[in-house]
């Protein structure tokens, strides 16, 4: 290997959570990056967005704010939709159906193009062929534009690392620019659940996952083959599990102004995807009153990131001695990250919907419940939290157990005494979950992510 001579790679930093996850903290991508003298960093950042790079100022690192573009006219738009839908899954079934959000329902005049969608998986879809050499060569030949162009001719970057090349268009325009100068790139999934949403008509040369089962999805949905994939766990689980984010119990239930003695229960709301999370929280509170839950017990309320509806639902909560009105806001910085582990470590139930949180409550080893009702009403499917769990990846969770899935009204009071007197209960599923969802936990995700980011860069074979 020859170390003695510098390589500039380009590292995409596409939004908050990639940022979190990947440069926010000491240990993380950028900050390893940082300490590689051999490598110049260049840290690409979507103009006018404010992160806090800690790292930016190290001689390695340097930060460049790029310029967006996802305007598309009608042609690009039609190649956009057909490229998409090559793969049609659980999960893609329920957005081009229902949709996601419960607060809009999809209007059936938005249907018409539903059995098209399957078509083009059922026919087009089925072909390697169409996927891996006519979709890239018309993506060419119909988006001729070049944003990127200057910004890799001032730079000559000898590799490109896309953290979020299955959501980010901008990440896929830094790959089909890479892919026409034939420069080497590393990909990443922005989160476990991305693989499964629509097919990207480009690959990079390595691919890096969580885990073995979203190396499946990877393979089976984006038609990577086995030998560009890589297994190197979560970054950000390094922080997660690390002692940088740990504060005692006794010092955040003191912050949070509960007795030290308190049950804590947290209910992580879906914002607009699940409409009835008031109504269990009120179930919760009324239980602690009457003396069903034990009256120590104290409720932590977190909102959905987006804020959407979240101050109607639960503003009635204001004041409640039983509740402590968490924030997401930030919760994609440092200190906002830090507060969010810790209000995780010391739960001692965590309860949402068919949310990505709950997982990252099996990530710190806590009871989870899903609750998979619609509170004290029985809502069409279109608006019902139950359609949620047709979503691709929480198959994966039905399958393995290690978070409990409520769909009766009937079951949420018992399960939610079981598993505060018996915190222990399904630990075993929940450490195979999440070895399944988040791969390794000791600490050694960011180094693994380096180690193949180098050997890609030196053309070194495993």
């Amino acid at each position: 290997m020859i170390l003695d001579i510098v390589k500039t790679i380009f590292f995409s930093v596409s939004n908050a959570v990639i940022f979190r996850n990947l440069a926010s903290f000491q240990g993380s991508v950028l900050d390893l990056l940082a300490h590689e003298e051999n490598i110049k960093t260049i840290v690409l950042v979507r103009k006018g967005q404010k992160l806090p790079f800690e790292f930016g100022a190290h001689p390695n690192i340097l930060i460049e704010e790029i310029d967006e573009n996802i305007k598309r006219n009608i042609i690009q738009n039609a190649f956009y939709f057909f490229f998409s839908f090559l793969i049609f899954t659980d999960t893609t079934k329920l957005v081009s159906s229902y949709g996601v959000r419960a607060d809009k329902p999809r209007p059936l005049w938005r249907f018409w193009n539903y059995p098209l969608k399957i078509f083009i998986s059922k026919t087009f879809g089925k072909s390697e062929w169409v996927k891996k050499v006519l979709a890239p060569k018309i993506y060419l030949w119909l988006f001729p534009e070049r944003l990127y162009k200057n910004l890799f001719e001032k730079y000559r970057p000898d590799l490109a690392f896309l953290p979020n090349i299955c959501i980010w268009p901008n990440d896929l325009q830094l790959l089909v620019e890479a892919k026409r100068r034939g420069i080497k790139t590393v990909g990443m999934h922005g989160n476990w659940d991305h693989f499964s949403k629509y097919f990207i008509p480009f690959q990079t040369d390595k691919m890096l996952v969580w885990s073995e089962p979203v190396k499946e999805e990877a393979i089976k949905f984006q038609s990577y083959e086995q030998k560009s994939v890589e297994v190197v766990g979560g970054p950000h689980v390094d922080y997660f599990i690390g002692e940088a984010s740990r504060e005692s119990r006794q010092d955040f239930l003191k912050r949070l102004g509960f007795a030290p003695d308190s049950i804590v229960i947290l209910f992580a709301s879906q914002g607009p995807y699940s409409l009835d999370g008031a109504d269990l929280v009120e179930m919760i509170l009324n239980w602690i009153r009457v003396g069903e839950l034990d009256k120590k017990t104290r409720l932590i309320i977190r909102p959905h990131p987006s804020g959407i509806m979240e101050k109607e639902k639960y503003e009635r909560f204001q004041g409640d001695p039983l509740v402590y009105f968490d924030s997401a806001k930030d919760c994609q910085l440092l200190p906002g990250f830090r507060h969010y582990i810790n209000v995780l470590r010391h739960a001692d139930l965590l309860i949402t919907t068919y949310s990505t949180v709950g997982p990252d409550g099996v990530l710190m080893d806590r009871p989870v419940i899903v609750a998979g009702f619609d509170g004290y009403k029985k809502r069409p499917i279109y608006q019902s939290v139950r359609r949620h769990k047709n979503f691709t990846h929480y198959q994966l969770i039905s399958k393995i157990g290690g978070i409990r899935i409520v769909e009766q009204q009937a079951e949420f009071l018992p399960a939610i005494k079981d598993y505060l007197a018996n915190p222990k209960r399904d630990a075993t599923e929940r450490a195979i979950l999440r070895r399944k969802i988040f791969g390794w936990t000791e600490g050694k995700n960011s180094a693994r992510v380096i180690d193949v980011i180098k050997k890609t860069l030196y053309n070194e074979r495993k």
